[in-house]
């Protein structure tokens, strides 16, 4: 009997697990100072970790799943990729389970036109990890050789927008401190590249001490210029702000509890919560909730969600004790708190604004790609 299969009974949990992330590899071409992946540790997931992680996703409680492809670079084991697409949709029909699939590149080494179509055949949202303009791009991630990677990734952008289509096809703004100040324009320049869906992603542990208090303010100014299009009718979306679309009526404060939406797999078959990529090696260690081949820990496997616990209260802040990662949770909260709030003026002005109705209704087509 295998490992896999004399574990099977572990393998579930009473929480709906939303989304799931599986970091298939550690290699990439780039070496961001922000990311804590070692690139050169040449860790792939193995397939017993994956068979593994897709059914414990898929045996939870819902109907709606997604599963995330990230790395390292997940392009680099496009195989692998293929081989999960192709597992995950089989897995998902036995179990009568809706499953959205999702890949992230840097866009850092050439991408075939060939993957591209398999991604859009298989209906594939792909996120493509870049910051805006050139400059804001190449001051954190450059390539392995100390180079800037935006010149790579611009160059490889109309090929996946137009194989994977716009509706699919998502950047991820990083924020860093340094840049902060340049979230708009960023922002702006994005959607001249051509995404209409951006994700702003917050970075943890780099100074936001002192810069903490721009962040609300260029939020700000960014939805504020998302609805000023929306009343024009372009398409611009932030895409953390239609997560509440995808929640059922009068639980959205349960989507606080991490195993609904930041769970993760390490290549090593580790679980976690979010962010795998901004800690060490050593806060890992400490990060791990359980893994692909035995489920979680007995003291996750029953508790419920309850907003007056304390339990779930310290839950969170219990486990993301590294004060790295710690100081990124307040903009990183502003984020998806603004966002919502963002959604709810979209929803009310549809009551009466024709032109808000037809970007609801958009939103509603897009929401789950985040």
């Amino acid at each position: 009997m295998s490992t896999l299969a004399s574990s099977k009974s572990q393998l579930t949990t009473n929480k709906e697990i939303r989304r799931f992330k599986v970091a298939i590899n550690t290699a990439c071409p780039l070496r961001c100072e922000y990311c804590f992946i070692d690139k050169d540790s040449g860790e792939v997931v193995s397939w017993e970790a994956v068979q593994g992680l897709v059914k414990f996703m898929l045996s939870s409680p819902g109907q709606v799943k997604k599963l995330l492809i990230y790395g390292g670079e997940p392009f680099l084991k496009f195989d692998l990729v293929k081989d999960i697409a192709l597992f995950a949709r089989g897995e998902a029909e036995k179990a009568g389970k809706d499953l959205d699939l999702s890949i992230c590149t840097s866009a850092g080494l050439p991408i075939k036109r060939e993957q591209l179509e398999f991604l859009r055949d298989m209906r594939f949202f792909c996120s493509v990890s870049i910051d805006g303009d050139a400059a804001t791009h190449d001051e954190h991630r450059k390539m392995k050789g100390g180079a800037g990677s935006w010149e790579k990734a611009a160059k490889q952008l109309p090929l996946i927008i137009d194989t994977i289509g716009k509706r699919r096809a998502m950047a991820i703004q990083c924020v860093h401190p340094d840049n902060v100040e340049k979230m708009l324009d960023n922002f702006q320049k994005l959607v001249t590249m051509g995404f209409e869906n951006v994700e702003v992603e917050v970075i943890h542990g780099f100074g936001w001490k002192e810069k903490k208090h721009l962040f609300r303010p260029m939020l700000q100014k960014v939805l504020d210029w998302i609805w000023a299009e929306a009343q024009e009718g372009r398409s611009r979306f932030l895409v953390c702000s239609l997560v509440p679309l995808m929640l059922k009526e009068g639980i959205i404060l349960e989507d606080w509890c991490p195993f609904h939406s930041s769970m993760e797999c390490y290549p090593d078959g580790k679980f976690s919560f979010y962010p795998f990529a901004f800690v060490d090696w050593e806060g890992r260690k400490k990060s791990a909730v359980g893994d692909a081949l035995t489920g979680v820990p007995d003291r996750y496997k029953t508790c419920t969600f309850d907003l007056n616990s304390d339990q779930c209260k310290n839950c969170t802040s219990d486990y993301y004790r590294n004060p790295t990662v710690n100081e990124g949770n307040d903009p990183y909260r502003w984020r998806t708190e603004m966002a919502r709030g963002f959604m709810d003026k979209v929803a009310l002005a549809a009551r009466s604004d024709a032109k808000m109705r037809d970007y609801l209704r958009e939103a509603v087509i897009r929401c789950r790609i985040s």
